[in-house]
């Protein structure tokens, strides 16, 4: 028998699920994440699972990893310390970025603080022209006086971005070489390995933000892999990357960068499994932790891509699965400001100290305080009753914002219940609206260990009829992991307008053959067989002028005489599906601004296999009593029944007003809904239809 293992560190929990691949038993597990040294509590997250279920380390075939280190480290600016070189004359390329403002109606509006300060900055003479032509070489001699600037400055990490060094290489090719020979204990990134496209500013941006996590991931990977070595663990450690996919440790050394959401991003492809099982092809994905509440969308059972993610202000090329955030989790702190207002978030009480009933040294209210207030939550049951929450602690939080509001504890919890949720709720609008979508059409998939005591209201504010909340909703994240295979990609420049001649089209074609033999490289150094590769091409293509274009797939043979034409084809079907018939304007000429392709190698999935359905029946012999609890509608305690989810059974029918209560999270069904266990064991919730 073999396992495989999905480790997610989140703000407040590690999750860690284990699945055995042949009969594809799961098994989960919760521990609180060590923000200090996260490895500590992912070690100790494995060696609770595997004792839990007697399972061998040597037994465990893959340990794949998702982080949130890469993208609190930018967030908060704990990487390290990193210079900067560029082409004189484009040191202040971040600066000037691709826009004067930011956000023109914002009259306080303060500067992004840079990854770098300008002192650290260093300008070397060279210059390779548009067409990839040398205009001026390298100048070494002032590249040996900005290393040993550097040295003196004590960074640990080196960021090279000169001018249309996507089009020739060679000088910063030659750079990595001279700065890695003089300054042997510093990364060197160049942005011709990380992201070679179009875009000074942009490719600076990503270039160094890789640069500045690097070191710090890197270190923490390369310890957790010899510690689980140690531990008797005999593969490589996998890891979950931004473009919805796993990939090794080769890759992300060049590209630390692509760990950034790689949790959340995994919890969209857990979504994209479970609803092709389910026959949902357009979801809304939910995902409510201890820190965000993160949305996604899927549809016809694609997640969609974002060429070039804002983080934290800065574009970067970096393709990458549309997760949208707010700061609305558990930990989301409560708090007043000076105009008596109840505020909730984005600040988060995190796991050290977390939550005021946590017992643990924290004293400001969040939401987990809140829907214990309210009755939701209960102190003994709370992670299957292996910790237990201290309610007083949590009303005298409370207590404490209330009072400038002119409230007591009841009603600051219900007024904040009520902030969250429309926090979240404009969040998912927004997702939806943005593109064109009408949140009514799709499915909501919910899962996070806070997540299923809000969706109901969401889900009727929004007009969804239908929530999924799986049954290892608290760890979906490191669960979705296990569902992914192998993905790289690689993408170039290449800017030429429509009709290219028959040597450009030649070009083209050449390039994404390029590009494929250079993923195929990769493929074999991590042992994959060619015939267990499979490869996707896309050509991104707009209208002159455009800022955006679009990923058009490419499936023509270029030596085809027709093969242009069929590509502009398809282009313009694709612009007229998202912006709508005659949106295009084929006079101001169509472009192609890059190619990409995609190499994926699927791995064997857990087989997951559903319990026999049973006629609708009654969930009393799970229920375990009742309790009062408050609804803000009618805005009254009542009596809800309280349910063990470990003893519901496929078929189970349940009525609100409900909670059920399950290992990891608790379900909360308001009287406006019906609840039903499906073969999985996930709760599929319906809105009454007086509730839509």
């Amino acid at each position: 028998m073999s396992w495989r293992i999905g480790v997610d560190i989140g703000g407040t929990f590690t999750d860690l699920v284990m699945a055995e691949v042949e009969s594809g038993r799961i098994c989960n597990e919760k521990v609180l994440t060590t923000p200090a040294d996260p490895s500590q509590g992912v070690l100790a997250g494995i060696e609770l699972i595997l004792k839990n279920n007697r399972v061998p380390a040597s037994a465990v075939q893959t340990v794949i990893h998702g982080t949130t280190l890469v993208a609190n480290a930018l967030i908060e600016r704990k990487g390290v310390p990193t210079a900067l070189v560029t082409t004189a004359g484009f040191r202040d390329v971040l600066e000037i970025g691709r826009e004067w403002r930011y956000d023109i109606y914002d009259l306080f509006l303060t500067p992004v603080q840079s990854l770098v300060p300008r002192s650290r900055r260093f300008e070397v003479r060279e210059r390779v022209g548009y067409d990839g032509g040398v205009i001026e070489p390298l100048d070494l001699d002032g590249l040996a006086r900005v290393a040993s600037d550097i040295a003196a400055s004590g960074v640990q990490a080196v960021a090279v971005c000169f001018l249309h060094s996507f089009k020739r290489a060679d000088h910063e090719l030659q750079a990595k070489q001279f700065l890695e020979a003089r300054l042997p204990h510093v990364t060197v990134c160049i942005s011709s390995e990380v992201m070679p496209e179009i875009g000074e500013y942009e490719r600076t941006a990503t270039t160094l933000a890789n640069a500045y996590v690097g070191p710090k991931l890197i270190g923490y990977l390369d310890r957790l892999g010899t510690r689980l070595a140690e531990g008797g663990y005999r593969y490589p450690l996998l890891l979950a990357h931004c473009m919805g996919g796993l990939t090794t440790m080769e890759e992300i050394r060049v590209r630390p960068l692509l760990t950034l959401d790689s949790g959340p991003v995994s919890g969209v492809l857990g979504s994209r499994y479970f609803g092709a099982v389910y026959g949902e092809l357009d979801i809304i994905c939910a995902d409510m932790g201890g820190t965000t509440f993160d949305v996604a969308l899927i549809e016809g059972g694609k997640y969609i891509l974002e060429e070039e993610p804002v983080i934290d202000r800065y574009t970067c090329l970096l393709p990458k699965v549309a997760v949208e955030s707010v700061g609305a989790g558990g930990g989301s702190i409560v708090w007043c400001d000076e105009n008596g207002l109840l505020r909730v978030g984005p600040h988060s009480a995190g796991a050290e100290p977390g939550p005021a009933c946590y017992g643990a040294g924290g004293s400001a209210p969040t939401i987990t305080d809140v829907n214990l207030v309210l009755g939701y939550l209960s102190p003994e049951a709370f992670l299957g009753g292996e910790m237990r929450l201290d309610r007083a602690a949590a009303e005298r939080a409370l207590a404490r914002v209330a009072a400038p509001a002119g409230m007591d504890s009841m009603q600051a919890a219900a007024g904040a219940f009520r902030i969250v949720n429309a926090n979240m709720a404009d969040l998912i609008r927004r997702s939806s609206i943005d593109r064109g979508r009408d949140a009514r059409d799709f499915v909501l998939f919910a899962y996070g260990g806070a997540g299923a005591l809000h969706v109901a209201y969401l889900a009727r504010d929004l007009g969804i009829a239908k929530i999924y909340v799986p049954s290892f909703a608290t760890v979906f994240s490191a669960l979705g992991m296990l569902t992914g295979g192998i993905v790289h990609s690689a993408e170039r420049s290449s800017l030429a307008s429509f009709p290219l001649s028959p040597q450009r089209w030649r070009e083209l074609g050449g390039m994404f053959e390029s590009l494929e033999q250079g993923l195929g490289e990769l493929f074999g150094r991590e042992g994959i067989a060619p015939e267990e590769r499979r490869y996707a091409r896309f050509a991104h293509v707009k209208y002159r002028l455009q800022p955006r274009a679009l990923a058009v797939p490419v499936t023509e043979d270029f030596a085809a005489p027709d093969s242009q034409q069929r590509l502009l084809a398809a282009f313009q079907r694709q612009y007229a599906a998202l912006y709508g018939e005659n949106a295009g304007y084929g006079a101001a000429s169509i472009e192609v601004v890059k190619c990409r392709i995609e190499g994926s190698a699927e791995m064997v999935l857990p087989r997951l296999a559903a319990v026999p359905m049973v006629e609708a029946c009654d969930a009393s012999p799970a229920k375990k009593g009742s309790r009062d609890i408050y609804l803000t509608e009618p805005g009254a305690m009542v009596s809800a029944s309280i349910y063990d989810g470990e003893r519901l059974a496929p078929g189970m029918r349940l009525a609100g007003p409900a909670v059920i209560e399950r290992m990891g999270d608790t379900i909360l069904l308001p009287g406006f809904t019906l609840g039903m266990v499906d073969g999985f064991g996930n709760i599929v919730i319906e809105l009454q239809a007086e509730a839509k």
